[in-house]
């Protein structure tokens, strides 16, 4: 779904929704069409790429979601009597709408990995994938709740609630279900997003054990520790790379474009979604990252110096903080920044068998002080040695993208010289 809006005339629906699709010109990826219906609540008008809307009858679904598997999720949504238990039931990242006469509904998925956003102009409701779109009132709808709208007004309710379980090997476990989504998520050509870091350097070893041809694509400036990094463990992995140094001019088209988006200009995020953009431009359709793992499985800095002055009960409590934000610190941004490339992120460590997993592992098993010292991500260290990952890359240390890509630094100095 590209957009909707409900109005008590036809032709303001209609009116806006196609608004809203120039406004989201580079989401037009693929063939699109509008639809338009009454309904008890107003007239709706919609628009959605061909493959992600179906009509049955009186019933309207229309819905963005990966991994793509032709229309077997959408009939399956349409045809729900129970949405709440079907959407629970998807291994899928997703946000769409159903329209049926009495209401209208629009889900996202369990972390906020598809964008949707909504807002009122006057008497008119509107509803869009990027939020831009809609300008200063507009809502995230927050990961895993439904919007319902009828006779009765609307009202938020959340349909996502975790699966927590026991795990007898929580290592083996997890190893296991990096496979599951390798095999499930990732095309037969991976694009990846690649620093030389654990999380790039595990998605890139699973891909491979599950038959998949892996190239990656590091963005980074020449002599910053990711240049150095990516081409050193791309060898030991054995998988093609390709090395993008961004010139200047490159860098500060992509600020523009960017900017003109996202709301909030902080430098760091402007550098992470300018990495985004030039590597998604390169994928040229879905752009694997390793972005959640550090909120899940405690890679973060911080997390280390919380442990060590307030115990493991305090640093687990900012890491679930944490992962109730990542879609709207980080997946957002970077969906947008792939979307504005053409391309569409796709962050495998997000998905609900491994997110659900992490979220059942004892915060011990991620942060863990052995030899006096502290090892983040300890658990998914052991699930990538139980797969075969090489101990050399297991082990390497690793700074945020941003800093060492070297490109915050340099974009940094570009946006004072440019005053942009």
């Amino acid at each position: 779904m590209i957009g909707l809006a409900v109005a008590g005339k036809a032709e303001d629906s209609k009116r806006i929704v196609e608004r809203l699709v120039r406004s989201q010109e580079y989401r037009l990826t693929r063939p699109f069409k509008f639809i338009e219906v009454e309904t008890g609540v107003g007239y709706v008008s919609i628009a959605a790429r061909e493959d992600e809307i179906i009509k049955r009858g009186d019933v309207l679904a229309a819905c963005i979601y990966h991994p793509r598997a032709g229309v077997k999720a959408l009939e399956h949504i349409l045809e729900s009597e129970d949405l709440v238990t079907t959407l629970m039931s998807l291994d899928l990242f997703f946000s769409g709408a159903i329209i049926e006469h009495e209401r209208i509904v629009l889900f996202r998925d369990h972390v906020g990995h598809m964008p949707l956003a909504y807002a009122w102009d006057g008497g008119s409701f509107m509803a869009a994938l990027s939020r831009s779109a809609l300008g200063s009132a507009a809502r995230s709808l927050e990961p895993g709740h439904m919007l319902v709208l009828d006779h009765s007004g609307s009202r938020l309710v959340r349909w996502y609630h975790p699966t927590r379980f026991l795990m007898n090997n929580p290592e083996e476990e997890l190893a296991e279900r990096l496979i599951h989504v390798a095999e499930k998520y990732l095309s037969d050509t991976v694009f990846l997003g690649f620093s030389g870091g654990l999380d790039s350097s595990i998605l890139a070893h699973i891909a491979a054990l599950a038959g998949r041809n892996v190239r990656g694509i590091t963005v980074a400036m020449k002599g910053s520790l990711d240049y150095t990094w990516a081409q050193e463990t791309a060898g030991i992995l054995g998988i093609e790379l390709e090395i993008l140094e961004p010139c200047d001019e490159e860098l500060v088209n992509a600020v523009r474009l960017l900017s003109s988006q996202l709301t909030g200009r902080r430098l760091m995020d402007l550098s992470i979604a300018s990495i985004m953009l030039l590597a998604a431009r390169r994928a040229g359709g879905v752009l694997v990252v390793g972005q959640g793992a550090d909120e899940l499985f405690g890679g973060y800095w911080r997390y280390e110096r919380i442990l060590l002055e307030h115990g493991i009960k305090k640093a687990a409590e900012v890491m679930s903080r944490d992962v109730e934000r990542i879609g709207e610190r980080n997946l957002e941004r970077d969906e947008l920044a792939a979307a504005l490339a053409g391309s569409q992120l796709l962050a495998p460590y997000v998905a609900r068998p491994i997110y659900e997993a992490a979220l059942s592992i004892d915060p011990e098993l991620k942060l863990r002080i052995l030899d006096g010292r502290v090892v983040r991500k300890w658990i998914l260290r052991r699930a990538a040695e139980i797969l075969g990952v090489p101990g050399r890359v297991l082990e390497r240390p690793k700074k945020a993208a941003q800093y060492s890509s070297g490109i915050q630094r340099r974009l940094g100095k570009l946006l004072m010289e440019k005053k942009l």
